[in-house]
């Protein structure tokens, strides 16, 4: 059975914000539709992607400098672009069974459609940023950034009238890609070489690994310890920078601990304190969870309050990171209105080089 849609995006763009654009668009499809709805993600091009290029009702492309620079996307591209050409042009309707989400702001080769604005206006969020900039700035809980997926769900539905004919692999010929055709192709909005998007690589560790040194401040969710899994995973992308890290799960390991004695002393002796913002964060820092639940971010919530109170430079010790499946909704309210550092734990992808070089120029 053929997908009502897949994602095409490039394979060294951010998954995790792929996924969750994927997933939002996946169910505001389906609300529209008033059914289930099958939908695949495709990275990158390749091999596996081929089948379900030849067969999905609707192509939806993330498109993006790096998109533009993706053999495997250019791939995926040629062979819908083969489909939507076996209609004759006198019956092809527009829209096509394409749609084209601003995923960054990028010009387009030569002779490919540009991703258009979906609100008319060239100066709007998601002109400006694409969705992955909302995501990063404003949120996926954000008003802005509903409105796109909602715009782009009516796309997606609309695209579904005008699906080309499916084809087999064998019916597919040699296709020239049309991307990317030579170096400098694909070009950024004000016309510059579009710069291809990389993962971030772990800097040399200084000699002193305990200096600077953080205490990572974060809530246990109620998700079979993945959000822990991917604190620890950040935990060791600073290790590798050479800055020290404080963490529960490391002092948990040399044995028992008086918890609260742990969390003061740590607190006091780090450089800074990063706090990893999730929804249990938020709710037990500001105390609206069940009693007896998540006490000891209460406790850390506390410390920080009281040294938000004490000194009007707070913000400067006090870091906030988010990562991409949460956002600026889970801040909790005393602490909103300062630097967000949205990154994946797991890839280094984001604004981690900006938070290591912060701690790294700031430190004692």
């Amino acid at each position: 059975m053929a997908n009502d849609f897949i994602t095409s995006f490039a394979a060294v763009e951010n998954r995790a914000y792929a996924a969750r654009f994927h997933q939002d668009l996946v169910q505001a499809v389906a609300r529209r539709k008033g059914r289930a709805v099958s939908a695949a993600m495709c990275r990158g091009g390749g091999e596996a992607n081929r089948p379900l290029v030849a067969e999905t009702k609707v192509f939806v492309a993330l498109c993006s400098p790096a998109y533009y620079n993706d053999h495997g996307c250019g791939a995926d591209w040629a062979v819908f672009q083969h489909r939507l050409h076996l209609v004759p042009s006198r019956f092809r309707a527009e829209p096509t069974a394409r749609v084209l989400v601003r995923w960054q702001p990028a010009q387009p080769p030569l002779h490919l459609p540009l991703a258009p604005v979906l609100s008319g206006e060239i100066t709007d969020s998601y002109a400006c940023q694409g969705i992955y900039g909302i995501i990063r700035e404003e949120g996926p809980r954000s008003a802005v950034y509903q409105d796109a997926v909602g715009k782009i769900a009516d796309a997606v539905c609309g695209a579904h009238e005008c699906s080309p004919p499916t084809v087999s692999l064998g019916e597919v010929p040699d296709l020239a890609l049309p991307f990317p055709r030579r170096a400098g192709d694909a070009r950024t909005d004000d016309g510059s070489p579009a710069p291809r998007a990389s993962v971030p690589q772990p800097r040399k560790a200084t000699e002193d690994t305990q200096r600077p040194c953080v205490f990572l401040s974060y809530a246990h969710e109620e998700d079979g310890d993945v959000h822990k899994g991917r604190v620890a995973a950040l935990g060791g992308r600073l290790r590798s920078e050479g800055i020290g890290v404080l963490l529960d799960t490391d002092a948990h390991r040399k044995g028992p601990q008086h918890w609260g004695r742990w969390m003061r002393k740590q607190y006091n002796e780090a450089d800074f304190v990063v706090v990893i913002v999730s929804p249990a964060y938020k709710r037990r820092a500001e105390h609206e969870e069940e009693p007896g639940k998540g006490d000891g971010v209460g406790y850390e919530a506390d410390f920080i309050l009281d040294e938000r109170m004490t000194d009007r430079q707070w913000y400067e010790r006090i870091l906030l990171v988010s990562f991409p499946e949460h956002g600026r909704a889970c801040i909790p309210d005393f602490l909103k209105g300062v630097t967000l550092y949205t990154l994946d734990p797991e890839t280094g992808e984001g604004d981690l080089p900006d938070l290591v070089d912060y701690i790294k120029s700031k430190a004692p």
